[in-house]
């Protein structure tokens, strides 16, 4: 059985980027039940990044969880 994991994203502003690594985390068996820290300095897109990776996962039935935040220390 897997074990879920911790993962930064450090930068994920980057919707690009981040939305495709969302992706491929969650069509990776895995990493069910593991969570994922998105951080970025722009406290705007990071909001709208979370919520398309949480809209995305919740459409395809993936068991991620998310959440942001601002500060490089809280994502490590």
């Amino acid at each position: 059985m897997p074990k879920p994991v911790r993962i930064s994203v450090i930068g994920a502003g980057s919707a690009t980027f981040s939305l495709g690594l969302v992706k491929d985390l969650c069509l990776t068996e895995n990493l069910a039940g593991s969570h994922v820290t998105f951080m970025d300095i722009d406290a705007a897109r990071l909001a709208a990044v979370t919520k398309m990776a949480v809209h995305y996962t919740d459409e395809i039935g993936s068991d991620l969880s998310f959440e942001q935040t601002t500060s490089l220390e809280d994502a490590l």
